[in-house]
């Protein structure tokens, strides 16, 4: 039913790591425009939601849509094995009721097979999540993990404090605490505050968002007073992937 090419494999290990840290199955769909995927966590605090339209593939041959539930831990196992000179194949085996992952590599011809096994050739709808957030910032995605990594140390909670011309990150517990004064071209590349804005977010589920950080430069953050926060990376042949974490209400 389809045949998908992708050469970045390098680029390909940090997303489907981050499809794996939130949950060990997902539902993704290849349709005739590009591959969606929706992982959600077992809790449903987390969800990440990635789209790589098909200019991003070298190949993109897909007959009909189709939405299957796989094992997204066992993608990632996969794709880790591939090297910077694989491409990665993607084919669909009714026979074997399989996805079948092939890494080729491009200078020597030589391929490894792999079989993704689909748990569900009929997962559920998922729906699109609309937000309206009052705060919109960007930043260096080297830069959010420094934030998240320095929360770490302190606390497992993060809060972000918004008013017009700087966030404010802050973490405390105990005797331990953090803070960073985050302003538009000091650590800030871009901010928008419509209102002021406080929210608290799991650090261990932000830490998600580290993972992406090898193949974007720059991640867009938004969020509201006890609001989802969203994370949006976009990768430089068109894929992203954005990640929401429900707010950490007390």
């Amino acid at each position: 039913m389809f045949k998908l090419v992708y050469s970045a494999s390098t680029k390909f290990k940090y997303i489907a790591q981050t499809m794996a840290k939130i949950n060990d199955e997902g539902i993704i769909e290849i349709g005739l425009a590009g591959v969606k995927a929706w992982i959600m966590s077992p809790d449903k605090t987390s969800l990440s939601i990635l789209e790589m339209p098909s200019i991003s593939f070298d190949e993109y041959n897909v007959e009909e849509e189709t939405r299957l539930l796989i094992r997204t831990d066992e993608l990632h196992k996969i794709v880790k094995r591939a090297t910077r000179n694989d491409d990665l194949v993607f084919q669909y085996s009714a026979e074997e009721q399989a996805i079948v992952v092939e890494l080729r590599d491009r200078k020597t011809g030589f391929s490894r097979r792999f079989l993704l096994p689909i748990i569900s050739t009929q997962p559920p709808e998922m729906k699109e999540i609309k937000l309206e957030p009052t705060v919109r910032m960007a930043m260096l995605s080297d830069d959010l993990k420094v934030l998240i990594q320095d929360v770490k140390v302190v606390a497992d909670i993060l809060t972000l404090e918004a008013r017009e011309g700087e966030v404010i990150a802050r973490a405390s517990e105990a005797e331990k605490s953090y803070e960073w004064v985050m302003r538009p071209g000091d650590a800030l590349l871009d901010l928008e505050v419509d209102e002021p804005a406080t929210s608290s977010y799991s650090r261990q589920a932000l830490e998600v968002a580290t993972k992406p950080v090898g193949a974007a430069d720059t991640v867009k953050v938004s969020f509201s007073t006890d609001y989802p926060i969203k994370l949006e990376f976009t990768f430089p042949n068109g894929e992203r992937m954005d990640l929401y974490v429900a707010p950490s209400i007390e």
